[in-house]
């Protein structure tokens, strides 16, 4: 065990599925339920330990990633065909936060922003991936956070001289194509926003970018629907299903009616209607309105519940709100109303 400002590194490294993957799954270290199941179970139930096994399984098909035809518990034991699975930091890693070890939530980022987990990555980097195996195609990094991914990317960047960034959740390295995509972990709030894959989300726009950097054009299948015939096949597990989850891994949705503002909209200097959104917080899991300091859309944003409160704030000239147009043809983004727009207090048609 090593211990750095706050920071444990317990040394357990594992690997699991085939020594010659096609998709290897990285996750970012060993959580609290992992390290419980290595030391209490057998070594093929470690990874991705309890409620996020059928989550990944998700995440994957969602994807379009083939498990050749294996449960997401087969293919995650040295009888699997295509799929490889490990941490990007091999050990298992903790934190202290308000006088507890702790070893998920907001652990991934803050690792990128710490120096003993940061050396912990660059190390596992250079010994574990480089090189790949020849077997692999492709890499799966779970997390899809921004901090996340731009510490990831840069760390790959001094890794590798043929680093290529392909979209903001994928990059080529090794001359495979890497790309991020939403942990399965029950605390991941908008885990449900990415499997559904609105664009009109972050992280529904993110996962489409994954797909994208892959080669899929079309929508992913819903997981519904029925898998194509096969000699034998297994059942899909049920918790995978998107009409009958095992558990609420998300705040019920809104219906695109309740998604926009009510009490007014903005109209742009060329007439285009723009009317304020209801987003999910890719932290909390909460839907709400967004609006942020002026020129501070990162670490100086609110979450609104209240419309008349949002119109408040809008008149004072000092907030940005998230907008979009109804017909949601472009993304949602933060504007300046009565620098760009002018408030108009009547719904949007």
């Amino acid at each position: 065990m090593r211990v750095e400002g706050g920071w444990h590194l317990r040394a357990n490294p594992g690997y699991w599925g085939t020594s010659v993957p096609k998709t290897l799954v990285l996750g970012f270290s060993k959580g609290a339920t992992q390290i419980a199941a290595a030391q209490h179970g057998s070594f093929d139930g470690v990874a991705f330990a309890g409620a996020m096994r059928p989550r990944l399984a998700a995440v994957l098909h969602e994807l379009g990633i083939d498990l050749g035809g294996q449960t997401i518990n087969d293919a995650l034991t040295a009888e699997s065909r295509h799929m490889g699975a490990a941490s990007l930091v091999r050990c298992g890693l903790s934190v202290m936060d308000n006088g507890k070890l702790v070893s998920s939530g907001t652990i991934m980022p803050k690792a990128i922003r710490s120096s003993l987990p940061l050396e912990a990555m660059k190390t596992c980097v250079a010994r574990h991936l480089d090189p790949l195996p020849d077997s692999v195609e492709r890499v799966v990094l779970l997390g899809t956070t921004d901090a996340y991914m731009k510490g990831v990317k840069a760390l790959m960047r001094q890794q590798f001289n043929d680093f290529r960034e392909i979209n903001e959740v994928a990059f080529s390295a090794q001359r495979r194509t890497w790309v991020f995509a939403s942990h399965p972990s029950p605390a991941n709030g908008t885990f449900q926003a990415w499997i559904d894959g609105d664009t009109a989300t972050e992280p529904g726009r993110k996962k489409q970018l994954a797909r994208q950097a892959l080669g899929h054009k079309a929508p992913a299948q819903p997981l519904s629907a029925p898998p194509r015939p096969a000699p034998a096949p297994a059942p899909a597990p049920a918790p995978i299903q998107r009409a009958t989850p095992p558990d609420p891994i998300s705040p019920a949705r809104a219906s695109n009616g309740d998604r926009f503002a009510r009490a007014f909209h903005l109209v742009r200097h060329d007439g285009r209607v723009i009317v304020p959104v209801r987003m999910r917080d890719r932290d909390t899991g909460n839907v709400a309105f967004r609006v942020a300091k002026m020129g501070n859309t990162k670490d100086g944003q609110r979450e609104i519940h209240d419309e008349a409160e949002l119109l408040r704030l809008c008149e004072s000239g000092q907030y940005q709100v998230r907008a979009q147009p109804l017909d949601k043809s472009t993304p949602a983004n933060f504007i300046r109303p009565l620098r760009n727009h002018r408030i108009v207090k009547t719904p949007a048609r």
